[in-house]
């Protein structure tokens, strides 16, 4: 189901439930009025109000239903590879606005995610993946307050956080106190200035890993 049908029915869906909630409220305070001989076309009357919202709830739902079936039973397709035991997955480009799908795979090692619409409230889904060793971050919505979430994540090797919005404030209190095991980091097109990569370049080569950090900017 593409994108533009499953905004078109959720709309569909909401309009459909918020004429048919007060159709129905009305049609049930009047009844409450009728003898109670009249129950019979008391409930008659009811029914045309509440199967619209019964419709209106099943029509807007269809899309979320579709794609969690559809992820249940294809899974990611292309965007989801398995090498060596590892578990890669490729969502630049994700086209449905939900990332959540992340929390159904813990074992992730690598991971690109570089989407205008992942901000950092998107990376609190980050922190229940311990293996994620590559991540790609860049043309994404992240900000400053994004970075701690990243420091916190403990197998982190290799981040890209190319033309995003971090600043240079938040990439020098980011290095203070990277992830333990970052080795490189990509922050090309944000204005960070050399020195603090140097710095945290020469700071790896201060406690022995002369062949470890490398950074792009």
């Amino acid at each position: 189901m593409s994108e533009q049908i499953g905004v078109v029915l959720v709309f569909a869906g909401l309009a459909l439930a918020t004429l048919g909630v007060p159709w129905l409220a009305a049609r049930a305070v009047a009844a409450l009025w009728r003898r109670p001989a009249a129950r019979g076309e008391r409930m008659r009357r009811l029914l045309v109000p509440a199967s619209m919202v019964a419709a209106g709830l099943v029509i807007g739902g269809t899309p979320f239903v579709f794609q969690r079936a559809y992820l249940a039973i294809v899974g990611l397709g292309e965007r989801e590879r398995v090498v060596d035991g590892e578990r890669m997955l490729t969502l630049t480009g994700w086209d449905r606005g939900d990332y959540s799908i992340l929390a159904e795979k813990p074992d992730v090692v690598v991971l690109d995610m570089g989407n205008p619409d992942v901000g950092d409230e998107t990376l609190a889904l980050l922190q229940e993946l311990p293996r994620l060793r590559e991540l790609s971050l860049s043309d994404s919505a992240v900000t400053d307050r994004g970075l701690p979430v990243l420091a916190g994540l403990p197998a982190l090797e290799s981040l890209r956080l190319a033309r995003t919005k971090v600043t240079p404030a938040g990439i020098e209190a980011f290095l203070a106190a990277p992830p333990p095991k970052l080795r490189q980091l990509d922050v090309s097109g944000n204005g960070i200035p050399t020195e603090i990569l140097r710095a945290w370049k020469n700071a790896g080569a201060a406690d022995g890993n002369q062949g470890g950090r490398r950074y792009v900017n």
